[in-house]
């Protein structure tokens, strides 16, 4: 599948969709994500497609653990274009359902192709893409720390020391600023599209709302 550059975190962003989590191995075999969520993740998918995409995926799993290359090629394109047909489907469905209840087409067809769409991925500056979680935080970290302390410059003077705590940025806070950002605007200087921004993993969210809690903190 094509990755669609954006400039983010002085690096581009590369996106696929959700659903082919079930197929990791097919496009990219290191991003295989073996954690719980990725566990949670994967039933998910299953239950998103159909037992017909989901049979050559098992198949395609015991033939690449048996180490048959041929027969894991062939399963592969089975796979993807099972997933594409059971894709085209779940679009027509929810557009007919969304006419029915007398929806909007155009936001319904928005909202799906938005659906689609996840960061799984991060090219660092030097060229490198990383699909670990742990990587992909330290590039945001990094990222926004060198980009606050070159255009941000803090005041002179110092909290006062009378045992005020700054309050934790909670991760709702982060979440409510993303979704409350409106879709189809122009992007900022780092040319994340808001539709691409509110697709960013939950479990990205927690990074930038340590690193605010760290600023306020330190009067940053």
């Amino acid at each position: 599948m094509a990755l669609l550059p954006v400039d983010a975190v002085g690096a581009a962003v590369c996106w696929r969709p959700p659903y082919a989590d079930s197929t990791d191995a097919v496009d990219n075999p290191t991003s295989v994500d073996v954690t719980e969520h990725g566990k949670l993740r994967v039933r998910e998918s299953e239950r998103r497609l159909s037992q017909e995409s989901l049979e050559p995926i098992r198949n395609y799993g015991i033939a690449r653990a048996a180490g048959n290359r041929e027969l894991t090629s062939e399963l592969a394109e089975q796979c993807r274009q099972a997933i594409k047909e059971d894709l085209k489907e779940r679009r027509a469905a929810v557009m007919v359902e969304d006419a029915e209840a007398g929806k909007s087409t155009r936001k319904a067809h928005r909202s799906f192709a938005n659906y689609e769409t996840e960061m799984i991925a991060l090219r660092r500056p030097n060229g490198t893409v990383t699909a670990s979680r742990k990587a992909m935080e330290k590039i945001i970290y990094e990222y926004y720390s060198d980009l606050f302390d070159s255009h941000v410059y803090p005041p002179s003077y110092k909290i006062r020391e009378d045992g005020y705590v700054v309050p934790a940025v909670l991760h709702s806070e982060i979440r409510h600023a993303i979704s409350s950002v409106k879709n189809r605007t122009a992007p900022g200087p780092d040319r994340i599209r808001s539709e691409h921004l509110k697709n960013v993993p939950p479990v990205l969210v927690s990074t930038p709302a340590r690193l605010f809690t760290c600023y306020l903190s330190e009067c940053k």
